[in-house]
């Protein structure tokens, strides 16, 4: 629990928040679970939640606001500063615009150096990661670098390894 909690962050596909507690309380709760100093946590909070465009919502209940806008609250994730952050289908349960915004924003955490672990059957949402591992009954059956593709080539690499994948047939893919 103790490793968890101090080197991981969770994004779930169902955000996975306490009804009953505001979006701060869910953003801070790791922190409180650690034991952490008041001030030392609103440090922290701020300028996370502003970043991530959530600061006027903060008082503000999970059912008070849209699955985008809940998707946010990966603030959680992100406020004890994890090595590692471990997304379970973040997409999941988002309309495309609120997961253009979380592909973004994934983007720009991991271009601040923070690690994250993607899990998804979402070709869109793998082709905005910097890599790529296909699994097959449990083995790594393929990867892809994006290397200097854009989103766009990166998808169709994707899709056609998929086709391979699910096939058999190679078609279109180019390894």
């Amino acid at each position: 629990s103790k490793f968890r909690r101090e080197n991981l962050g969770f994004v779930f596909q169902d955000f996975n928040l306490l009804d009953h507690f505001s979006l701060k309380d869910n953003i801070l709760l790791p922190l409180v679970l650690a034991d952490a100093p008041v001030q030392e946590m609103e440090e922290r909070l701020w300028p996370i939640a502003e970043k991530l465009g959530i600061d006027v919502l903060l008082e503000k209940y999970p059912y008070e606001v849209s699955g985008g806008q809940k998707q946010r609250v990966v603030a959680r994730a992100l406020i004890t500063r994890p090595q590692l952050i471990l997304a379970d289908e973040p997409t999941g349960a988002l309309d495309s615009r609120a997961t253009d915004g979380l592909l973004k924003l994934f983007g720009t955490i991991n271009g601040e150096g923070q690690t994250i672990l993607m899990v998804t059957h979402s070709t869109k949402a793998a082709s905005h990661a910097n890599r790529i591992l296909f699994i097959k009954d449990g083995e790594v059956f393929h990867q892809l670098y994006r290397g200097n593709m854009t989103n766009e080539e990166l998808y169709v690499r994707i899709s056609d390894t998929l086709t391979v994948l699910t096939t058999g047939k190679e078609g279109g893919y180019h390894a």
